[in-house]
């Protein structure tokens, strides 16, 4: 038995009389005991009072350069292999979650190298032109006078659990606008967070003193109404029902940014299905759908593949199917629930029939369980989720503008498209896409691996948190 804890609170903090709770989490013959403490709203209430004087206290006035510098050192730790805490999330994280370890250290490796120095400047750059607007009044050309941008005194975040490793970019995003930070962790994934605020305490402990991390069953109204009633912006990742339970019970003066559920696509145009060019495009369709398990927003539910090209689109899916099987040897696909193997053999099954009884769809599996499975159809489907956990579905389509209509009704949901079409098609189709809804677009093979600048789900994440004041008082007056 592991025991950890699932819960950071700033070094200077107590409550009296704190209980606590622990959750064990078994895989094979491993077990991970997770404590954490029982949140009522006075502890929270206590709890938050002081992140906010801890903020004002030393938060608020580091200049931007450190706060970079301090959450830069944290991503370098989290990328050494031997570094303690990456060591022991590798440990845990698996157990609790059911992901492979390999895809876990994958997760890490993704997260924390588009989190480097570079990286903030970028961002706070793209979001808001001049990142010492946060520090103080700075002269502004356009405004031909000065302009400060301050950041909420408090976030509050809701995590998810598909994505180990994500919740850190909260915490980096809170303390690029300078704002303390509360996170609430997920049961089913309650140890990052927490690994690593502590490495902030081991870099900079004053500056970790504005973060915290704690778990309480969702939809506990007293709770999260203590928590609601001091923070300034609320960021939360979830199902559809979570954020549309907790976007009706954020009071309206709150700054609220849901991350809900979303759908990835690809398109393959047919001046890239070449004979020289298609194994290689497979390992990266293969890529999009094995990392993370496919649970992540940005995977994609189907690869839409146009005909005409020297390698036609039921060709690709058999090279797809071997890149599959490559990364189940890579990144094994992690455990999956009962329910959730049910689902990919009842998929499984009627594609079968489907291919037995005409030849429509063709379907490629692998042998001895449920790891993944890649399923051609000749022709589009209404676009329905996918079983997940890497069923790999690939349609084939005349022209990719077909994709359009295929695309539209589920338009509020749209998020993360590969496009490769190579031909002069592809600026127009990009911007139909961005007339849908579709939020990022990118090639095929880098569908899991968003840059900082990404605005998510539409949202320019950063700039969203911060009120401005504007000086343009003429001299003399």
């Amino acid at each position: 038995m592991k025991d950890i804890e699932g819960y950071y609170l700033p070094p200077d903090f107590s409550y009296p009389k704190m209980d606590f709770s622990s959750r064990v989490y078994r895989l094979g013959d491993a077990s991970v005991r997770v404590k954490t403490p029982i949140v009522s709203p006075d502890m929270l209430n206590s709890l938050l009072v002081r992140l906010k004087e801890n903020r004002e206290k030393y938060l608020v006035r580091m200049p931007i350069e450190r706060i970079i510098g301090v959450l830069n050192q944290a991503s370098l730790r989290w990328l050494d292999r031997d570094y303690a805490n990456r060591r022991l999330a590798l440990e845990v994280i698996p157990v609790i979650t059911g992901f492979s370890t390999e895809a876990v250290e994958a997760s890490i490796d993704i997260e924390m190298e588009s989190s480097l120095s570079d990286d903030m400047w970028s961002a706070l750059r793209s979001e808001i032109g001049n990142p010492v607007y946060l520090d103080d009044f700075q002269y502004s050309e356009e405004l031909r006078g000065y302009r400060r941008a301050f950041g909420p005194r408090l976030v509050v975040s809701f995590f998810s659990e598909n994505i180990p490793a994500l919740p850190h970019l909260l915490f980096m995003r809170a303390s690029l606008v300078k704002a303390a930070c509360l996170g609430k962790v997920a049961s089913g994934e309650p140890a990052f967070a927490a690994l690593y605020c502590r490495t902030i305490e081991d870099i900079d402990p004053e500056m970790a003193a504005s973060m915290a991390v704690l778990y309480w069953q969702g939809g506990d109204e007293e709770v999260e109404d203590a928590a609601f009633g001091h923070a300034d912006a609320v960021v939360a990742f979830g199902s559809v029902e979570t954020c549309a339970l907790l976007a009706k019970r954020v009071p309206g003066n709150i700054k609220t940014l849901i991350h809900g559920h979303k759908i990835g696509f690809g398109i393959i145009g047919k001046d890239r299905m070449t004979l020289a060019d298609a194994e290689a495009l497979s390992l990266k369709v293969a890529y999009d759908h094995a990392m993370f398990d496919q649970k992540a927003c940005l995977a994609p539910q189907v690869y839409f593949v146009e005909r005409g090209g020297e390698v036609s689109p039921m060709e690709f899916s058999l090279l797809v199917s071997n890149a599959m099987a490559f990364y189940e040897e890579k990144i094994p696909r992690g455990k999956v629930s009962a329910g959730e193997a049910a689902l990919i053999h009842q998929m499984r099954a009627r594609y079968k029939i489907r291919e037995l009884g005409g030849g429509d769809c063709r379907m490629f599996a692998s042998s001895g369980g449920t790891a993944w499975t890649v399923v051609y159809e000749k022709a589009p489907a209404v676009l329905s989720p996918s079983a997940l956990n890497r069923f790999v579905r690939i349609w084939a389509v005349d022209d990719i503008f077909e994709t359009l209509d295929i695309l539209r009704p589920v338009g509020p949901f749209l998020q993360n498209a590969a496009v490769a079409v190579g031909d002069k098609q592809e600026w127009e189709l990009i911007t139909r896409l961005g007339e849908l809804g579709v939020s990022r677009i990118t090639s095929p093979g880098s569908m899991p691996t968003p840059s900082m600048m990404w605005r998510h789900d539409g949202i320019a994440t950063l700039a969203s948190l911060l009120r401005w004041c504007d000086i343009e008082k003429k001299e003399g007056v």
